[in-house]
């Protein structure tokens, strides 16, 4: 089939008025936005969270916390007792305790509430060719298929998603009641049927460093993510293939990079939220955080903005997109900006984050200000974002600590010259 290149494609696009005009709303200099905090206690080693947040039907909030090169960990906030519970330790959970082999570091996917109310999800790995091969000439076992069930506290382990290889992306289907996945290293598209009890690979979808953070799932059980240059691949469970489809994301191609890693992809979607009124999805991607919507229907795809922090638009310098999207009840949606290349402990140096909105009614995007706690201490990075039932927006990321004199600094590490430690963070539109 032909294909037109990618640059004409993007110019006949913009002649054609795909893409779409936005305006931004800039807040007052200096302007900030509170955000309340719970920290994890007994967790301060926890070193990062990428994509695993989920408020659930019952105000229940839940995080996977990693901890690269030891034991990550499952946990949840309940919003009504005010009060942060730790599921347990990944690996034990796992059964895995006692393996001398690589541990399960992380949960790096989005989780899924299904219609038993059980939380779905998958685990992941760290330090893939460090730590893993001190254990075993194999390393790391491989990411496991999981679910919690509130009713009980208990997590019952489906066993091996794929022999080692983690779960760095990932979805729950409720309509199906199917667990996804995308696998790293070698790429893999998972899924594990709950109701069947069997795990399904349907082979290599991308290269290790092109892998999409999000997949999209829409009302009917169908499956989206990106690949290769922009692209966009749909499964469809009812045939069970793969198949991909016409639009082309509005990604800027990779030059040189700036202040980021060489083998960081810049030619996929970052995060991508589906909408149930517009039946659509909405997403960031991840060279420019240009924001854009995309009709599974129509295969229509329309960039709307660049949710990056005022100053840095159309910058070579622009920070990489972080995963915290999230859609309200109030037809916003809220994205919290990098102030610099953000990946906790691996980032350069600190800056402080700020809230992105977004508003779908109107087309406009504004810069609610620099995240701060109410104490003043910064928001130093997120990815991670989600929508409680009562519109309460949750992230979890880097918050700053300050040492205290006589006391044992509580943190995971140092974002350049400044300790940090991992927090659930939220803030009440309108309030």
């Amino acid at each position: 089939m032909f294909r037109l290149p990618p640059a004409l494609a993007l110019a006949l696009a913009l002649s054609s008025g795909i893409m779409a005009s936005w305006a931004w709303a800039a807040g007052p200099p200096g302007q900030t936005t509170q955000v309340d905090f719970r920290v994890f206690p007994g967790l301060a080693m926890m070193d990062g969270n990428w994509a695993a947040l989920f408020a659930a039907s019952d105000g229940k909030v839940y995080a996977g916390l990693a901890y690269h090169g030891g034991d990550g960990h499952l946990v949840y906030y309940d919003s009504e007792t005010d009060r942060m519970h730790d599921v347990g330790n990944l690996t034990a959970l796992c059964g895995e305790s006692f393996l001398k082999r690589g541990p399960q570091s992380k949960i790096h996917a989005k989780f899924g509430e299904g219609k038993d109310g059980r939380i779905y999800f998958g685990t992941h790995g760290g330090n893939w060719w460090d730590y893993a091969r001190f254990g075993a000439k194999e390393g790391y076992p491989g990411a496991h298929w999981m679910a919690y069930d509130p009713k009980t506290g208990r997590v019952e382990d489906f066993g091996l998603a794929c022999r080692n290889e983690g779960i760095n992306t990932g979805a729950y289907d409720p309509v199906w009641n199917r667990i996804y996945g995308l696998t790293h290293p070698r790429g893999h598209f998972v899924y594990y049927d709950v109701a069947k009890r069997v795990a399904v690979d349907k082979g290599r979808i991308n290269n290790f460093e092109s892998i999409c953070r999000t997949l999209g799932i829409d009302d009917t059980g169908n499956v989206y993510g990106s690949f290769g240059e922009g692209q966009v691949f749909k499964y469809d469970p009812r045939t069970d293939r793969i198949v991909e489809l016409p639009p082309r994301l509005p990604i800027r191609h990779k030059g040189i990079s700036l202040g980021r890693d060489y083998d960081k992809s810049e030619t996929a979607w970052r995060v991508v939220v589906w909408d149930n009124e517009t039946k659509k999805f909405y997403g960031v991607e991840e060279s420019a955080t240009n924001l854009f919507s995309f009709d599974p229907r129509s295969n229509d795809v329309r960039r709307l903005g660049q949710l990056c922090i005022p100053g840095f638009e159309e910058r070579r310098d622009v920070p990489y997109a972080t995963l915290s999207l999230t859609l309200t009840g109030d037809r916003k949606l809220y994205y919290a900006a990098a102030g610099r290349e953000f990946d906790y402990s691996g980032s350069a140096e600190p800056a402080t984050s700020h809230l992105i909105s977004y508003d779908l009614k109107t087309g406009k995007t504004a810069d609610q200000g620099a995240m701060l706690l109410p104490d003043g201490r910064r928001v130093l990075g997120t990815n991670a974002a989600t929508t409680g039932p009562d519109g309460t927006v949750y992230f979890v990321g880097a918050i700053e600590v300050r040492p205290e004199a006589g006391k044992p600094v509580e943190a995971a590490g140092k974002i350049g010259n400044v300790y940090y430690r991992l927090a659930m963070l939220w803030f009440r539109p309108g309030a």
